[in-house]
């Protein structure tokens, strides 16, 4: 039998004989004329292409045997230690790792731990080998569970993690994000998320302490942002805003909901709706971190607040009782209060919160309820650049008048500083005074400067000036005759029922100094046809301490007048209230001496002749418009308006 290598050579001997037929006639082919001859390589091109072919061909081989090698656990798991140790730490290790079957877009990875970076139990990746185009991810579905992700904490790095822009389809389990904010260590627990950003369907939930964080139907949209719904629940939102490097006051408990949008470094959220406390909440907030500092913006409406929940924002601890939504914060706060023997709240405002952002800031109230002195609507407009917050007008309406006020904190220093103005106009003066003795409406003017980060500190550094005047205020008579101790006024008063009788103000006036904390009445005063009514001294606001004294000039006669003055001791929760001193004490010797030498005399030391001076009413009403102008010359034309 022949041989391969005969019978192959027998093969070709036979092809190198073959000639063209010619007993067919046939033409021999030929090349066209018109058509172009094909050009000869060059040998260096020749070369080249070979060259060419053969690295084509050893990348497809090195795929191939990749692929078979990377398969087996065996070489898959060293391969994967020696490019996490290469491209990421050296102390970075894999318990096992491969490809699911040769050729498969998927790895498999069991047990990788990075120390101080990450770490999962499970991690399948379906990698897709186009993510190099646009608005393509790398991943076409990341599947983790029970894991753990340290970011860096780089005080210049403001860059946020946009998810759809590295993988499309997730399946993550048990995820904790940490981070440090604020010279905190900050945990942020994935617990579910499932679905696909390029379909719309990207669902989960996550959780940061008490803070709960719902996401439905989040899409990756054309340009690379994430849209979605997204709702957020907690026990405070300072807590949430700290996680996303925003700043936030303290509130009550919330849960409120919006539809998100993340653009690069840019997230907002629209169409907002939920409860903050008992109060609802509406509007739009978004925070832009491409700046150096990042911008909040904030643009908030409430069809119906609840005035406690304001309070809680500033720092006052009110609201805490049955039926009212508080956390475990504000019902301490709150009981520190009502043990404390002051009235001015010990509560600190963490201004240097004020340092994480800059940020322009809208709220308006349409309706509040449970709120102090009638307030019953109120808004407020301003804007935050490197911690200082200027709100150019401050609202507060009430069923009769307003206030309206500008506040300037600058918290570039500890303490931070205050400056305020602001005027009042015909706010009833049973709303800001619990009497049944005044009535009428008062109008009024202020400016003040503090100093300080907690309302008692702040208060106990007031420097400024405020006037308060009113130009239909009635006086009950009884009131007006207990102010100039008549007591006999009072006694027939009160045997004809004629109490509660008033008589119509020809002015009511208080100018009121302060100085470092010191409260001074310059004076108070109120005249009708029955005396002249004076109040002077005033109240340490760094102690609380009141000392002010209360005295008549009677415009009329009368019988059974007492020599002294009224005073009013004591502190600012706790008012004491003294009629006797000296005078009185030595009228009533007086008078017993002259009931000596005869009966009738008794009377005589209690006669008051009247004819008792009238105030300079204009003067004093100009003062009280004018105060505060030196420090605010805008308060001018506003309590002049106002009058």
């Amino acid at each position: 039998m022949a041989s391969f290598s005969e019978y192959g050579q027998g093969l070709k001997d036979r092809f190198r004989n073959l000639r063209w037929p010619q007993n067919l006639n046939l033409p021999r082919p030929r090349w066209p004329e018109k058509w172009p001859r094909p050009p000869k390589p060059s040998r260096p091109v020749g070369i080249a292409l070979i060259v060419l072919a053969s690295i084509l061909g050893l990348i497809v081989l090195a795929w191939v045997v990749l692929n078979l090698t990377l398969a087996n656990p065996k070489y898959g798991t060293p391969f994967a230690n020696w490019s996490l140790g290469t491209f990421g730490s050296s102390k970075a290790r894999v318990e096992q790792a491969k490809l699911s079957h040769p050729f498969s877009s998927r790895f498999e990875i069991k047990s990788l731990d990075w120390p101080g970076a990450v770490e999962a139990e499970i991690i399948l990746l379906d990698f897709d080998l186009l993510g190099f185009l646009p608005n393509r991810p790398w991943a076409k579905k990341l599947t983790l569970r029970n894991g753990e992700v340290m970011l860096e904490n780089k005080k210049d790095d403001r860059k946020t993690i946009n998810p759809q822009g590295l993988v499309d389809a997730v399946e993550v389990t048990n995820l904790d994000i940490k981070f440090t904010r604020r010279n905190k260590l900050r945990t942020v627990k994935l617990v579910t998320a499932s679905g696909s950003f390029s379909s719309g369907t990207v669902s989960g939930e996550a959780t940061s302490g008490k803070n709960r964080i719902t996401f439905d139907d989040l899409k990756r949209e054309w340009d690379g942002s994430l849209d979605g719904r997204v709702t957020a629940s907690g026990d405070n939102m300072k807590d949430l805003a700290e996680i996303l490097g925003a700043s936030s006051p303290d509130t009550p408990p919330f849960k409120v909901n919006g539809q998100l949008t993340m653009r690069k470094r840019t997230w907002s959220v629209v169409d907002l709706g939920g409860r903050v406390g008992d109060s609802d909440i509406g509007g739009q907030v978004g925070i832009d971190l491409k700046p150096k500092k990042p911008f909040l913006t904030v643009d908030l409406k409430s069809k119906q607040l609840d005035f406690d929940d304001l309070g809680v924002v500033f720092g006052i601890p009110v609201g805490t009782g049955k039926g009212e939504t508080a956390n475990a914060e504000q019902v301490g706060a709150k009981r520190a209060f009502d043990r404390s023997s002051r009235l001015i709240p010990d509560a600190h405002i963490d201004f240097s919160r004020l340092a994480a952002v800059n940020g322009d800031i809208s709220f308006e109230a349409a309706k509040v309820v449970d709120a102090p002195s009638g307030i019953n609507a109120l808004s407020f407009k301003g804007e935050l650049r490197d911690q200082v917050l200027d709100m150019s007008r401050v609202l507060v309406k009430t069923a009769t008048g307003n206030l309206d006020a500008k506040v300037r904190i600058n918290a570039t220093k500890d303490p931070a500083s205050t400056r305020t103005s602001g005027t009042l106009e015909n706010v009833a003066i049973t709303r800001l005074i619990n009497t049944s003795y005044v009535k009428g409406s008062l109008n009024g003017a202020f400016a003040l400067n503090l100093t300080g980060s907690g309302f008692r500190e702040a208060f106990g550094t007031a420097t400024g000036e405020a006037g308060l005047w009113s130009n239909n205020s009635e006086v009950a008579r009884i009131a007006t005759e207990a102010a100039g101790l008549d007591i006999g006024e009072i006694l027939l008063l009160m045997a004809k029922d004629e109490g509660r009788e008033y008589r119509k103000s020809r002015c009511l006036a208080a100018n009121i100094a302060f100085a470092d904390g010191r409260a001074t009445l310059s004076p108070a005063v109120v005249d009708n046809e029955d005396s002249l009514i004076f109040a002077t001294g005033g109240a340490d606001l760094k102690t609380e301490r009141l000392d002010m004294r209360i005295f008549a000039e009677p415009h009329d006669k009368s019988v059974g007048a007492l020599i002294g003055d009224i005073r009013i001791t004591g502190t600012l929760r706790h008012p004491e209230i003294s009629a006797l001193n000296a005078k009185t004490v030595a009228q009533g010797i007086f008078s017993a001496l002259l009931s000596s030498i005869a009966g009738p005399l008794l009377a005589l030391p209690f006669v008051e002749a009247g004819g008792g001076i009238d105030a300079p009413c204009a003067q004093l009403i100009a003062d009280s418009r004018a105060a505060g102008q030196a420090q605010d010359p805008t308060l001018k034309g506003r309590a002049s308006d106002k009058s």
